[in-house]
């Protein structure tokens, strides 16, 4: 029976030969039948030794004569890697009476040479005693077709297993049955994971319906190959797209199908960011910087899988922008949540500050510090989110923000909004750019237009005003005649007065080209405020209320005239275009003294007495991140075409060229009110001894030397002041003049002369004429504006300047102050 040692099997007797042992009762032909069979046959003992055999087992396998047969034992036939195997095999038939197999390696005639052999062996009885009956088939060949098999399918599997390429076998209804790791990877998921689960479980809609067909199709036709693209979905719910190759495929246990897949996700993504790109260039000129970044927020939540998008502006440089855009779908939340669909402010989440700090990236997958309490409830949340700021010269102008990927955000994502962010804000910033040149441009224009107009008035202005002071003059000479018919003196007040209204014309003129030369003068506020009153009720229309606080006799300041208009009209027509047409304009003047102690905000103000002229509307105000600018040159809130941007700036310059200064408040919804400071004029000493219209000491008549090139300005000059009571002397040219005076070596107490004149301008005229009659007095006389006459010398006006045309009380009261000032 079975022993713990190597001789497992002892034997009890041992038959001659197979047919002798068969005995009586055997078949006389056995014998020869098994000597026949190319395979070994055999019976064991109990013990393992051969007590029959077959002679091809015993010549083929065993290698002994017949006399040795009987002391073999079996298990020493048997290679010793698979002893172990076999005795376990032989005591199961023997304990069990179960039938057995196994492949094991028999060693032929004592080896080392062995060949496989499936052997099988079956429990025998007989008088009492068990018996192994066995056969063996050699298998050898078999077994090294089977170990080339093996083989290649390992080497085929470690192409797989080592391989970049996903690649899975399914059977004929697509279930899994292999996925390499590649295709585990790309999946986000193991095989045992999909095993048995069909390939379309990982598409979406109508993409299955398409899958399955190919399945189908491929089963049914062996030859055919199969290719589609697919937009699948990983375990984590992050989609990517691939490019599926399928085939028919068989081997000895499935009947399916081999599948290849190669990810498109990148290309997808860059053609679509090319795609994007052609069309942001295509329509750049016709959109907005608002659409346009709206269009390439809707994009990136597309790139990203993201569900929420927006950009904050961060630099004062892109003013023009709104502070936050948001994608098309966060717009459509907006519209329907409360609070009038006002978009709480992102800017209350530290991890904002954390990316505009760090200058770079942030990528937050944990939705625990995303939403801060201070968000309301309707607010959308976060889930996570992809923060990029945008940089420029090493200043953050934006930041871009993507959030609630159904998936986490990874570095991938980063570079794809990097890169949308990158290509949008070029092309944003430089349609801002464009935008703003052409806005320059325009005013550039503008300006040169009114530059036109003003050389143009400069150039009419000479010859009207000669004209309208030839026409005044007289009027005014021929009125000033005693003894004249009432119906004569009309007509002449007739045309003094239309004269007057021309050369009022011609000053607005002159003061819209913003070319007037600035001749201060003392004027009581409350009457030049109301003299404008008609023509700034024209300008601003009948539904516009204008009313008119006076501040009384004591409110003098020293300004010209024209620039008081200017000031009153682009302050009203500012209110006017702020109201859009209606509404009511209230205008006062009061005094007022500053004190030298100011604030901060009010240092600029310099100490003193001042009149305060107030312009207050009821249009809705000035916003607050525009105040600022308010007096800034170009800035204007208007549509294009609508100003300027020039005329704050303009009343600012000139108050400025006055010594005042100019304040404004400002509420939404309540209106603006601007206020200009001017110096307050503290003496009427001056008026009042140019109102008398005598000269200091009557009994000296003062002699004048006339020069002027158009011979009815002369006549007309010496006309007046003769009537005034002046010795005149005149002359046609700058040479004329110059003889005259050194002829007469003095006696000449002021010389009234032409600025522009041929030859010799008045300035040079003047230089000359000091030098031959020393202590002489000079005023200039001209037509022209402020840039010509300062052309020719004539550098400060407003000291010895009178502007044609004037009137015979106009002239001599500036004479008599010319003469006066020495």
């Amino acid at each position: 029976m079975y022993e713990e040692n190597a001789h497992i099997f002892r034997t009890e007797s041992a038959p001659d030969s197979v047919t002798q042992q068969a005995g009586p009762s055997g078949c006389s032909c056995h014998k020869s039948v098994t000597d026949a069979l190319p395979q070994s046959m055999y019976m064991l003992d109990s013990d393992g030794r051969i007590a029959k055999w077959s002679s091809w087992f015993r010549d083929r396998i065993v290698g002994k004569q017949e006399d040795e047969m009987a002391s073999t034992l079996f298990i020493d036939l048997v290679h010793p890697d698979d002893r172990e195997l076999a005795e376990h095999r032989m005591r199961n038939v023997l304990t069990s009476g179960s039938e057995e197999s196994a492949e094991i390696r028999v060693l032929l005639k004592g080896g080392p040479a062995y060949r496989w052999f499936l052997v099988t062996g079956s429990r025998y009885e007989r008088d009492g005693k068990h018996f192994i009956i066995g056969t063996g088939i050699d298998i050898t060949g078999l077994k090294k077709s089977g170990q080339a098999l093996m083989m290649s399918e390992q080497r085929f599997r470690a192409i797989f297993e080592q391989g970049e390429a996903p690649v899975f076998i399914t059977d004929s209804a697509g279930a899994f049955v292999y996925m390499s790791p590649a295709l585990e990877k790309l999946c986000g998921c193991s095989f045992e994971d999909c095993k048995a689960q069909p390939f379309h479980n990982f598409l979406e809609g109508e993409a299955r319906d398409r899958a399955l067909s190919m399945f189908i199709d491929v089963v049914d036709k062996p030859s055919a190959i199969r290719k589609h693209e697919f937009r699948m979905t990983r375990k984590d719910g992050s989609v990517f797209y691939v490019e599926l190759k399928l085939q028919h495929y068989h081997d000895n246990r499935i009947d399916g199908t081999i599948g290849l897949l190669y990810d498109l996700t990148q290309r997808k993504r860059l053609e679509a960011l090319t795609s994007f790109r052609l069309e942001l260039l295509q329509h750049a000129d016709q959109s907005s910087p608002v659409a346009l970044l709206q269009s390439a927020l809707d994009e990136t939540e597309k790139l990203t899988d993201s569900s929420l998008g927006f950009i904050q502006i961060m630099s004062s440089d892109y003013g023009s922008l709104p502070q936050r855009i948001w994608s098309g779908r966060v717009r459509d939340h907006m519209k329907s949540m409360s609070d009038e669909g006002r978009h709480h402010p992102f800017d209350v989440m530290s991890f904002m500050d954390e990316a505009i700090q760090t200058k770079s990236p942030l990528i937050i997958n944990d939705p625990g510090p995303l939403n801060s309490p201070v968000v309301p409830s309707h607010h959308p949340q976060l889930n996570n989110c992809l923060v990029l700021p945008v940089i420029e010269v090493g200043k953050v102008v934006a930041v871009f923000l993507v959030g609630n990927k159904r998936s986490p955000y990874n570095d991938d994502d980063v570079q794809w909004v990097g890169t949308m962010a990158d290509l949008v804000w070029d092309i944003v910033a430089r349609k801002i750019a464009e935008q703003s040149e052409n806005r320059i441009q325009a005013l550039l224009l503008q300006i040169q237009k009114m530059e036109l107009v003003g050389q143009l008035a400069g150039g009419i202005a000479h010859d009207f005003n000669n004209m309208l002071g030839v026409i005044l003059g007289n009027a005014e000479i021929a009125m000033s005649n005693d003894g004249l018919d009432e119906s004569l003196m009309a007509n002449l007040n007739e045309i003094y007065r239309a004269a007057e209204r021309s050369a009022e014309m011609t000053s607005q003129l002159l003061a819209f080209a913003r070319m007037q030369t600035a001749v201060p003068k003392v004027l009581p506020l409350d009457k030049a405020v109301e003299d404008s009153l008609a023509i700034l009720q024209r300008m601003c229309g009948g539904d516009i209320s204008l009313d008119w606080q006076p501040c009384g006799s004591s409110c003098m300041v020293s300004i010209d005239p024209s620039q008081l208009d200017q000031i009153l009209m682009n302050l009203c027509i500012n209110a006017r275009d702020a109201m859009n047409g209606k509404g009511r304009i209230l205008i006062n003047a009061r005094s007022v003294h500053v004190n030298s102690v100011a604030s901060d905000s009010e240092s600029f103000r310099c100490a003193g007495d001042y009149v305060v002229i107030s312009v207050a509307d009821t249009g809705p105000g000035i916003l607050p991140e525009h105040m600022p600018h308010i007096f800034e040159p170009f800035f204007t809130t208007k549509e294009p075409g609508k100003g300027t941007g020039l005329g704050l700036s303009t009343v600012y310059g000139i108050v400025k060229q006055n010594k005042g200064f100019v304040e404004f408040e400002s509420k939404t919804g309540k209106g603006s009110t601007f206020q200009v400071y001017l110096p307050k004029y503290k003496t009427n000493s001056e008026v009042s001894s140019i109102e008398k219209g005598g000269f200091q000491g009557d009994e000296h008549k003062a002699t004048i030397l006339v020069v002027e090139d158009e011979p009815e300005i002369l006549n007309l000059c010496r006309l007046m002041l003769e009537k005034s009571g002046f010795t005149v002397l005149k002359a046609l040219t700058p040479e004329e003049a110059i003889r005259i005076a050194e002829e007469r070596s003095g006696g000449i107490d002021l010389l009234l002369t032409d600025v522009v004149m041929p030859g010799m301008n008045g300035s040079e005229l003047s230089a000359q004429l000091s030098m031959i009659i020393p202590g002489l007095r000079i005023l200039f006389m001209s037509g022209y504006t402020a840039d010509i006459i300062a052309s020719h010398g004539v550098l400060d006006p407003a000291l010895n300047f009178i502007r044609k045309p004037f009137t015979i009380k106009a002239l001599a009261g500036k004479v008599r102050e010319v003469l006066a000032m020495g």
